[in-house]
């Protein structure tokens, strides 16, 4: 693999966060720091402002360079899940005489054909994930290449968002001269960071919780089912610790992480039977997180999700002691904490670190010198040759392979 630095930036309601690693000697993975800073100028996973997140997001960046002494050129930019939608996906090509073999162009172009009969509104594809392909209606497989065929099919997941809000995005990077190698939904991210090996045999939900919204993924088997946010997350909780006790947020945001537990508050409120036993933080956090997982619960049971077990991930719920017990007993199924153990002097960049590992376990790197995403200010619209985002993979064909990118993904963006 070619040794190059690798730089994961998450953009959210509450933080900016961004980190680097690069690959050693060994094709080790080496996190080399994380970046964390309050955000400006977006709210609801939208940007309002793009001076202000611009502002913001070069500090980030450079605060980062000065952290790894070296220059920053380019990043993977993770897009939250709750701003997408999933669509399916089916490509069909044959294959002439001549062509013996299936070869990277055949996975290129069954890709593309994969997404070819999509109707959209607004929208445009901004990912796609193959599951399964399939050798003249007889093999699947999740890599052919190297196969005789006359006919390959590929299942794919076709990762969905508005046009406005990539484009506000790609303005922002354009705006501190940074190029967006590929965006990436941030469930991929998330899923990558989870080794439990039941993962890819169960049915699993992932939360990610941040400042207004919790982003909810469904996998069923490791496959890309769903996806929808709800629009409370950590900030809820801050307001109405201010609210209840007439101080500003900043005030309320320190109490709110302070050592509280709340699986004790709720067992001492059970057995006491009173809420006058515990403060009135301890009561509004119990009350607003019972609140957001309630309504995911609902929201999950009414898509029809079929839940083995739940993965609880971002800074707006996930740190709180105790929450893995709570979250368990709403719910009534596992629930495991992603924190992993790079990120654990900065738990709030584990969005950032995902991306860089998503990056470095899945997009083959030694062929990622295309042309970067651009934006043209004067014509207000994305050149369409430049805007490839290549994330259209072949996943993992071997434990030390990694995704080739499709060319002209998007083609007809604009």
């Amino acid at each position: 693999m070619e040794k190059q630095c690798i730089v994961g930036v998450d953009i959210g309601s509450f933080k900016v966060s961004a980190t680097a690693a690069k690959v050693d000697d060994n094709d080790e993975l080496i996190i080399l720091d994380s970046v964390v800073l309050e955000s400006q100028g977006i709210e609801n996973g939208e940007i309002i402002n793009i001076n202000e997140v611009a502002s913001i997001l070069k500090e980030c960046i450079s605060n980062l360079e000065l952290l790894i002494n070296s220059p920053i050129k380019e990043v993977y930019l993770g897009i939250p899940g709750g701003i997408c939608k999933i669509l399916d996906g089916k490509g069909d090509i044959g294959l002439s005489k001549e062509e013996e073999k299936i070869e990277e162009r055949h996975i290129e172009r069954v890709l593309k054909v994969s997404k070819e009969d999509v109707a959209l509104n607004d929208e445009e594809i901004i990912d796609i994930i193959p599951y399964r392909y399939i050798v003249d209606d007889d093999i699947e497989i999740k890599d052919p290449i190297g196969l005789k065929a006359n006919r390959l099919e590929s299942n794919t997941k076709l990762v969905v968002a508005k046009k406005p809000m990539i484009i506000s995005r790609l303005k922002v990077f354009q705006s501190i001269g940074i190029n967006i190698k590929a965006l990436l939904i941030q469930s991929e991210s998330s899923k990558d960071m989870y080794d439990e090996t039941t993962y890819f045999k169960e049915n699993t939900m992932i939360i990610d919780t941040g400042s207004d919204i919790s982003d909810v993924a469904y996998y069923e088997e490791g496959i890309l089912i769903d996806t929808f946010s709800i629009p409370l997350g950590g900030n809820i909780i801050t307001k109405d610790i201010a609210f209840c006790n007439n101080i500003n947020n900043k005030s309320a945001e320190s109490l709110k992480k302070k050592d509280i537990d709340l699986s004790e508050i709720l067992i001492s409120i059970k057995k006491e039977e009173d809420l006058m036993q515990s403060n009135i933080v301890e009561q509004i956090i119990l009350a607003r997180v019972e609140e957001i997982l309630s309504l995911i619960e609902t929201k999950a049971k009414e898509r029809g999700y079929e839940i083995d077990s739940i993965v609880l991930l971002g800074g707006g719920i996930s740190l709180f002691k105790g929450i893995r017990e709570l979250a368990s007993g709403i719910m009534n199924k596992p629930v495991y904490i992603l924190n992993p153990k790079e990120t654990l002097n900065k738990p709030l960049a584990i969005n950032s670190f995902g991306i860089v590992k998503n990056v470095y376990n899945e997009l083959k790197l030694n062929n990622n010198n295309s042309n970067e995403i651009q934006y043209d200010k004067q014509k207000e619209k994305i050149d369409k040759e430049a805007l490839e985002f290549k994330n259209a993979r072949i996943r993992k064909r071997s434990n030390k392979s990694f995704v080739s990118k499709i060319k002209k993904a998007l083609d007809g963006f604009f």
